[in-house]
């Protein structure tokens, strides 16, 4: 008999427990299930790497503005969260210039530009597209994927030239929220025209 644990071969009339090993003393049942575990995690598939998709829905779910996850409604994912252009902050760093220059007397207004810039959140998610403004104070344009009728890009010169710009997404009679100065507005509007299966 071969022993699974150290490949002993007993003679078939050894001498001592017939269910040990003579040489490394394991006991043969035990062994054996040992070598038939190791051997099944051996050859066992390695588990799934996660796909694409869902690890771009997890590097979203991680960077989610505050408001937006907390708005969220049950069964609501959120899909897309739509940043800033770096022109956005050109304006903040000419108020910064515009503040030491005046030894200081501008920087309130550079405070509150960079506040304002900083708790502005745009987004889309399987329910509907928000966009959240205030610092203290809290205004929020919302609507629902399935109110939508139009979504159009607004560009200009500096806008193609630098790549930015803003998506008005137009619904049922007059409503419309407009996603300002956003990068690659392009991306914007399909990422809010691909949302597919828009719950209610």
């Amino acid at each position: 008999m071969q022993c699974p644990s150290c490949n002993h071969e007993a003679p078939a009339a050894s001498f001592g427990d017939p269910l040990r090993c003579p040489d490394c003393g394991a006991f043969y049942e035990k062994a054996l299930q040992l070598s038939l575990r190791n051997k099944l995690r051996e050859e066992a598939p390695a588990a799934p790497a996660m796909p694409a998709a869902l690890s771009d829905v997890q590097s979203v779910v991680d960077k989610v503005p505050a408001y937006i996850k907390a708005s969220l409604s049950t069964g609501e994912v959120v899909h897309a969260v739509f940043r800033l252009h770096w022109m956005s902050w050109v304006t903040l760093w000419l108020w910064i210039l515009g503040a030491l220059l005046t030894g200081g007397l501008l920087a309130p207004v550079a405070i509150y530009v960079w506040l304002s810039l900083r708790s502005l959140e745009q987004g889309v998610t399987n329910k509907r597209v928000i966009v959240k403004r205030g610092i203290i104070s809290r205004k929020t344009e919302e609507m629902k994927l399935r109110s939508i009728e139009t979504v159009e890009l607004e560009q200009g010169v500096l806008g193609r030239i630098f790549g930015f710009g803003s998506v008005k997404v137009t619904g049922r009679g007059n409503s419309d929220v407009v996603i300002r100065n956003v990068d690659d507005p392009i991306a914007v509007k399909q990422q809010i025209e691909s949302v597919s299966h828009p719950v209610d």
